[in-house]
């Protein structure tokens, strides 16, 4: 929230600088974000008036300018394109000030210029245009002091503003924030004083529940009630767009200023006129201030007058009764709703505004009173022929400030401190000036702090105001020795793993769209749907780690990353019989060039199957039982024929191979060679071992004689697979390994077949294999080929 020094100082006594002030609130958990310079801190800028523009005679885009201060006509050399005769411009003399340091002589393609035409940047002006110069109004005096026209020197502070916090949601709430933390003395705003019997417009509550409070002032003669400019910087430096008239303005600032939303009615335009605060009833409609008319649900709570709604409770007033320079007679509202109504309402409808943002949260049950009054002072000050005819408070609820019993022994227990009585009574007593010190302590909470409710939260009141530091940065509590699960420990192994091999782990949200999920060939039907998403973007559950990294590819290319090698550990979800199911998976992809930045050598290729594959092998080393095998079943996000299964085991260890063109298609991708693998961390749990002995590979006596190897061409039907012949060689007698080292279709092969070669390597740990040895061995090969596969030897 944007907080304005000057502003925040009217009501603090002797305030301590901005920088100080900003470390403060920081002690007390508001932290500042950033402290900015504004207004007009320049120096040795003057008005002045153009009386000629030339070209400059060395460059197109520059002007030659001449300005006259009232005393000298200078040249200076000018880039903006909107300036003309005539005009009169804040003008910066050599040795002026500016926001980028002091001005000094230059001389721009070969001519002197002798200052600066100065935009609004340049001079730190908040709230115009910098697009070109800053225009002064024609009527401004050549040769006065440009400093004079604007805002004087400021300071704004960005506090951070947590959900917790809504007691602080104003220039005057962070002042008594800072007071009672501190003990300066809290300067109050100037309210109207006065009373008024009278009742031009009744105010009917019908749901006290959802509106306990309703103040209204009536105003008449306000008509063509200006903003004044004082008012107008100071919206303007909040961000907000002054509109000109009070009526509009003045609500705004009152806003920011206690922090309770008010709205002014033109009691003209209200049927009864009369104020009826009810729920909306069927089919009602409501053209909002600021958009198209809206449909209410039945369970909205609306102002409404005596035949139609004119305003969403809490959320934005109606345009069909808002002010307007005509406008002469007021009604202003000052109430407080129910906040989840308020943020159901705003929610339903999309409409989110400043006053929506501080219901929802909770504003102080005394604070409507004192709000309408304070607007209505500002108007009159505005507006000296204007009249009050109406006060009213409707109040059907009454608020009674909680009690809340403090006995210091059950605080120092709760913070684990030993604090002394006489400090939690001081700060007891900030809060609450007339505390009587008579053990238990009876402390009335303050109306504004509504997120206090018992000791614990009294506790750590006290704990911000003697200092966190106080609390002992040591626990008494017994530690329990951490236990490491198996899923876990596959986890952690497999990242490091990963991003040993060049990967990069991301993080993504677990949340999906209709339609992200059918461009991954993903079924809504199987996906669980959230109850209450933020967007359509987030409506379903991932069912897949797939959608999360594409998108983070996708933002990787478009920021000129040639090589993206990703991965991601997270949950994924599904229906079951029982309701859902959720299980950790880590997934990852590559795309691009390959390796990344080049071999040594020189070069580069692209990622291509084997690639992934080979890194796959990697991650799964040392795992009994691990393949690969064709997939029974391939998801369909992958390329046909360009995805295998890995199995550990008898169990399914998740899926590696190429996306489809439809995937990347989908994404946006003009490639779509992306590789993929997505693992189910439970299938590697299932076979961790926790001891490190179990995990090393175990050592194999190496045969003293040597090796004897032999090719095998032969020609078998297509559907065969590698995988098939390799598990069949198992149990010939010496064979230390059987490697494909060549595939071949084509000339001399018949169609719907292809020939492989493989090379064959014995060797005995009993002596040496002779040629009759080796072709006996090749034999039985050869024959276990033919029989099982058909297999023929290629001639």
């Amino acid at each position: 929230m944007k907080i304005i020094y000057s502003w925040l100082s009217d009501f603090i006594e002797n305030p301590p600088p901005a920088a100080e002030l900003a470390a403060k609130l920081g002690r007390i958990g508001l932290k500042v974000e950033e402290i900015k310079k504004t207004g007009a801190s320049f120096s040795g800028v003057c008005v002045a008036q153009i009386l000629k523009i030339d070209k400059h005679p060395n460059a197109d885009k520059l002007a030659l300018v001449d300005v006259n201060d009232g005393k000298v006509t200078m040249r200076v050399v000018c880039g903006a394109k909107n300036i003309a005769v005539g005009q009169k411009i804040p003008f910066a003399k050599v040795g002026a000030m500016l926001t980028g340091g002091e001005l000094k002589k230059a001389k721009i393609r070969g001519v002197d210029s002798e200052g600066m035409l100065c935009s609004a940047a340049e001079l730190g002006l908040e709230g115009y245009d910098s697009s070109g110069i800053l225009l002064l109004p024609d009527t401004t005096a050549i040769g006065v002091d440009a400093v004079t026209l604007f805002p004087k020197a400021d300071y704004t502070l960005e506090v951070e503003m947590l959900p917790n916090q809504s007691h602080c949601l104003s220039h005057y709430a962070l002042a008594r924030e800072f007071c009672v933390f501190y003990g300066y003395k809290l300067k109050e705003a100037a309210i109207f004083e006065g009373k008024s019997s009278g009742e031009v417009v009744p105010v009917h509550i019908n749901v006290p529940d959802l509106c306990p409070r309703y103040g209204a002032i009536v105003i008449k003669g306000v008509r063509g009630a200006k903003t004044p400019a004082w008012m107008a910087d100071r919206l303007r430096a909040m961000g907000s767009n002054p509109k000109g008239n009070l009526l509009i303005d003045g609500s705004n600032y009152v806003m920011y200023e206690l922090g309770q939303p008010t709205h002014c009615f033109d009691i003209s335009k209200l049927a009864g006129p009369k104020i009826i605060v009810r729920r909306a009833m069927p089919g009602e409609m409501l053209k909002p201030l600021d958009g198209q008319a809206i449909k209410l649900d039945a369970g909205m709570l609306v102002i409404a007058d005596a035949s139609k709604p004119v305003a969403l409770a809490g959320v934005m007033g109606g345009f069909y009764t808002a002010v307007s320079e005509e406008t002469d007679a007021i009604l202003i509202e000052s109430a407080r709703f129910h906040p989840p109504t308020v943020r159901l309402a705003s929610k339903t409808t999309g409409i989110k505004s400043e006053s929506s943002y501080r219901f929802e949260r909770g504003t102080d049950p005394e604070l409507p009173k004192k709000a309408a009054r304070r607007l209505a002072k500002l108007i009159l000050e505005a507006a000296p022929g204007a009249e009050i005819e109406q006060i009213s408070d409707t109040c059907p609820v009454k608020y009674e400030r909680p009690v809340v019993e403090i006995d210091p022994a059950r605080v120092n227990a709760i913070l684990g401190t030993g604090i002394a009585d006489g400090e939690i009574y001081a700060c007891l007593k900030a809060f609450q000036p007339d505390l009587k010190d008579s053990k238990p302590w009876k402390f009335t909470v303050p109306s504004y702090r509504q997120d206090i409710e018992t000791i614990w939260d009294v506790a750590e009141e006290i704990a911000r105001y003697v200092g966190y530091d106080v609390i002992p940065a040591v626990s008494h509590m017994p530690m329990l020795p951490s236990a490491v699960t198996a899923q876990w420990a596959v986890g952690l192994e497999m990242k490091n793993t990963l991003a040993g091999l060049g990967f990069s782990e991301v993080y993504n949200y677990d949340f999906v769209s209709v339609k992200e999920m059918k461009a991954c060939a993903f079924y809504a039907d199987m996906a669980l749907e959230v109850k209450n998403p933020l967007s359509l973007d987030y409506q379903f559950m991932r069912q897949s780690l797939l959608t999360g990294l594409l998108k983070t590819l996708r933002y990787n290319l478009n920021r000129g990353r040639e090589t993206v090698q990703i991965f991601e550990s997270g949950t994924v979800y599904a229906k079951a019989d029982a309701g859902k199911t959720e299980q950790v998976h880590c997934a990852g992809l590559m795309a691009g060039a390959f390796p990344e930045g080049g071999f040594w050598q020189g070069g580069q290729g692209a990622t291509d199957f084997y690639h992934l594959k080979g890194m796959m092998s990697r991650i799964f080393s040392g795992k009994g039982g691990f393949r690969f095998e064709k997939p029974k079943s391939a998801p369909g996000y992958f390329q046909p024929g360009l995805c295998l299964e890995m199995k550990l085991g008898g169990n399914s260890a998740g899926y590696v191979g190429k996306l489809s063109p439809a995937v990347a298609a989908a994404f946006d991708f003009k490639d779509n060679n992306i590789f993929y693998f997505e693992i189910p961390l439970d299938s590697m749990a299932a076979a961790w071992k926790p001891d490190f002995w179990q995990k090393i590979t175990k050592i194999k006596a190496v045969s003293a004689f040597p090796q004897n190897w032999r090719d095998l061409s032969i020609v078998l039907e297509e559907k065969h697979e590698w995988a098939e012949l390799e598990r069949s060689f198992s149990g010939v007698q010496d064979l230390a390994s059987a490697r494909l080292i060549d595939v071949y279709k084509g000339k001399n092969i018949p169609a719907g077949s292809r020939s492989l070669t493989i090379r064959f390597t014995f060797s005995s740990m009993a002596g040496t294999l002779n040629d009759a040895d080796v072709g006996a061995r090749m034999t039985a090969v050869l024959e276990k080929l033919a029989k099982n596969f058909g297999a023929k030897l290629r001639s």
